[in-house]
């Protein structure tokens, strides 16, 4: 399932924010409330955390592009983790000795 990570809204009078940095780029597993991405506003710096668990699946908005609130700037697959574990070559599980 595909879970869509959205711009916040830091403040009742914000309309917009900057990502600064992605903390994680696809491919990469997340946990839930684990920081995601850093934005920029004209009031606020903060770290973003990850609406869910997964795997960060596609980043939508790069870093130093500035966007509306509640925009899509990147997408999580929520089945992703467990897909990528099954998925995984028999050589690279460690082996008993």
């Amino acid at each position: 399932m595909a879970v869509d990570i959205v711009m916040p809204q830091m403040g009742e009078s914000i309309f917009e924010g900057t990502i600064t940095k992605w903390l994680k780029k696809p491919g990469d597993k997340v946990e839930r409330d684990e920081p995601l991405f850093e934005i920029s506003t004209d009031k606020v710096d903060a770290e973003i955390p990850s609406p869910s668990a997964g795997v960060l699946k596609e980043i939508k908005v790069g870093e130093g592009q500035t966007v509306p609130i509640q925009t899509i700037v990147g997408v999580i697959d929520a089945a992703g983790s467990a897909a990528a574990i099954r998925r995984k070559p028999r050589w690279l599980v460690p082996q008993p000795r």
